[in-house]
């Protein structure tokens, strides 16, 4: 049985302080209490009483903040993805956000997990109007490194878009397909997780780029390899190769925290788990 998990939210803002205006979820999606962090943004952790993805299962998720709103949206776990029986039949989520004028999205799921034989394919598009910011995150694992299942996945699609105002500004398309390689080394060298940051808005500039790429400079010859673009319009990127979910975590974390306070005003919100 496929199984087709969602949840859309609206979230407004009143008195300085965010909240969840509008709230629907279908199982096995659904949301905690949400509650409002030091600086009136909304946190909400999203939930999923399945084991995982399965075989053709869907996964929705549609936000749309209203002007000045703020939202930190994650989940309680990482995504566990299930073997795909049928070739054409593998797991998909699908994210779309809507940030409006002066509103602040902060996405950060978990970790995506694939099981071995699994097929997954992610999407996420943000639509920002003018004054809108977000920051988006992603790790992909190689697997159940536990299990000894290190690349046994059968494909892993994760792609980016990105609107301002209504045009295509940022398109992105990751593919990992193990089995077509030769080597793992000649793609992620000695490496085997994958991150990116995507931070997203009108405020940032040369000087930002120039602070993560001092930064990261060292990460070259460590246990972490990343590197720091900016983008044509509006944004930057942070691309990371490491060995652990935590490692990556870290840095991304860090690399946030050292351009949030001149973007917002304010330091980079610290939730735990």
């Amino acid at each position: 049985m496929r199984v087709n998990g969602s949840w859309s939210g609206v979230i407004g803002l009143s008195g300085g302080r965010s909240f969840l205006a509008h709230s629907h979820h279908q199982a096995p999606m659904k949301t905690a209490k949400p509650f409002v962090g030091p600086d009136g943004e909304l946190i909400l952790y999203l939930m999923d009483s399945s084991p995982g993805l399965f075989n053709g299962d869907k996964q929705e998720i549609t936000c749309t903040l209203e002007a000045g709103a703020e939202l930190y949206l994650t989940n309680q776990s990482s995504c566990k993805l299930h073997p795909s029986v049928e070739v054409e039949a593998g797991s998909r989520q699908v994210s779309t956000f809507y940030v409006g004028e002066g509103a602040f999205l902060e996405y950060r799921p978990e970790p995506l997990v694939p099981y071995q034989g699994s097929r997954h394919e992610g999407e996420t598009v943000v639509h920002l109007a003018t004054g809108g910011q977000a920051v988006v995150s992603e790790i992909i694992t190689p697997g159940r490194v536990g299990h000894g299942e290190v690349w046994a996945y059968e494909r892993m699609m994760s792609r980016l878009s990105v609107y301002w105002d209504g045009e295509l500004a940022v398109w992105d398309s990751l593919l990992l397909e193990p089995k077509s390689w030769e080597t793992s080394l000649g793609l992620l060298g000695e490496y085997t997780h994958v991150a990116t940051l995507w931070v997203l808005s009108e405020q940032v500039s040369g000087e930002h780029l120039r602070l993560l790429q001092e930064f990261l400079a060292p990460c070259k010859e460590g246990d972490v390899y990343a590197g720091v673009s900016r983008l044509s319009k509006n944004g930057l990127v942070v691309r990371l190769l490491g060995r652990s979910v935590w490692q990556l975590e870290k840095v991304m974390q860090e690399c946030w925290e050292m351009v949030s306070v001149e973007m917002r005003g304010k330091g980079a919100l610290k939730v735990r788990k």
